[in-house]
C-alpha cells in the first residue's frame, strides 16, 4: 500500500502575528497624538493593509515539504530520493529560555556542491553539522517528532 502524498507548509502563527499587531496599531490610532490626525490615519492605513496582507499570507502560505511516496522534496534543499537519507534525526538546542529544533538528515552518498556562494555555504554547514541537509523546526506547520516518524514510514523498505 502506498502512502499518501503530504504536503508541510509554513506555519501560520505568524500570520496571525501580523494580523494580530495590525489590529493593536488600528486602536492606537485612535489614541490622541497631539494635532495631526494625518498621522491616525496613515498608521489606520498602514494597520489595514497589514492585516489584509496577513490573511493573504495565511491562506497562501508556502510549501516547505512534500513528501511523497517516492521522495522527500524541501523547498530549501532539494529533492531526495527515500533510499538515499542513511539517517534522520531531531536535535534540539537551547539558548536563552528558547529551545529550537532541528531536523538533521545525513544522506548515504555526498551531493555535488552548488556553484558559487551557495554551495560554500552548504558545504561549509555540513561540515559543522555533520549533516547533509538541515531543517529549521520552526518553519514547518507539524511537531519535528511527526515529521520524522512519516518520513521513516516512507523509508521502510516495501
Amino acid at each position: 500500500m502506498s502512502l499518501p502524498t503530504v504536503e508541510i507548509r509554513f506555519p501560520a502563527k505568524y500570520a496571525w502575528g501580523l494580523m494580530a499587531l495590525g489590529g493593536v496599531f488600528f486602536l492606537v490610532a485612535f489614541l490622541p497624538l497631539g494635532k495631526n490626525p494625518g498621522l491616525a490615519v496613515l498608521i489606520m492605513i498602514l494597520s489595514v493593509a497589514a492585516v489584509i496582507g496577513g490573511n493573504y499570507w495565511r491562506h497562501h502560505l508556502h510549501v516547505v515539504a512534500r513528501l511523497t511516496p517516492t521522495q522527500l522534496i524541501l523547498r530549501r534543499g532539494g529533492t531526495v530520493n527515500w533510499g538515499e537519507i542513511a539517517i534522520i534525526e531531531k536535535h534540539a538546542f537551547r539558548a536563552r529560555g528558547e529551545t529550537s529544533e532541528f531536523i538533521c538528515i545525513k544522506l548515504r552518498n555526498k551531493r555535488p556542491p552548488a556553484p558559487g556562494l551557495e554551495g560554500w555555504m552548504n558545504k561549509l554547514k555540513a561540515k559543522v553539522t555533520g549533516y547533509d541537509l538541515v531543517v529549521p523546526g520552526n518553519e514547518l506547520s507539524c511537531t519535528a517528532d511527526w515529521f520524522i516518524a512519516e518520513c521513516r514510514k516512507r523509508m521502510e523498505p516495501r
